[in-house]
């Protein structure tokens, strides 16, 4: 019973992590058609580091490829490829 309530605990911090990730997301997207370049920048970066240190915390509990922590692991994932293929077609 304890290992599933710290699995339950450890679930609600990466589901919070990765709505944080995503609103970053759409902050970057907004400041990125508002012309901003240097907030761009800082928005990408923290953007692209904060889904990989989630991806390594994910790595470090031996939950990257396990199928009940997947969706986790996928989200951050698209997170990054997403935030990547805005900065590479220089979109919006």
């Amino acid at each position: 019973m304890a290992k599933r309530d710290r699995y339950k605990e450890f679930e609600q911090l990466m589901t919070v992590s990765l709505l944080g990730c995503a609103a970053l997301f759409v902050l970057y997207l907004i400041v990125a058609a508002a012309g901003i370049a240097w907030l761009k920048v800082i928005l990408a970066i923290v953007d692209i580091l904060i889904p990989l240190g989630g991806l390594a915390l994910l790595w470090m509990s031996k939950e990257l490829l396990r199928p009940r922590s997947l969706w986790i692991s996928c989200g951050f994932f698209s997170v990054i490829a997403c935030t990547l293929a805005s900065l590479i077609l220089a979109f919006p």
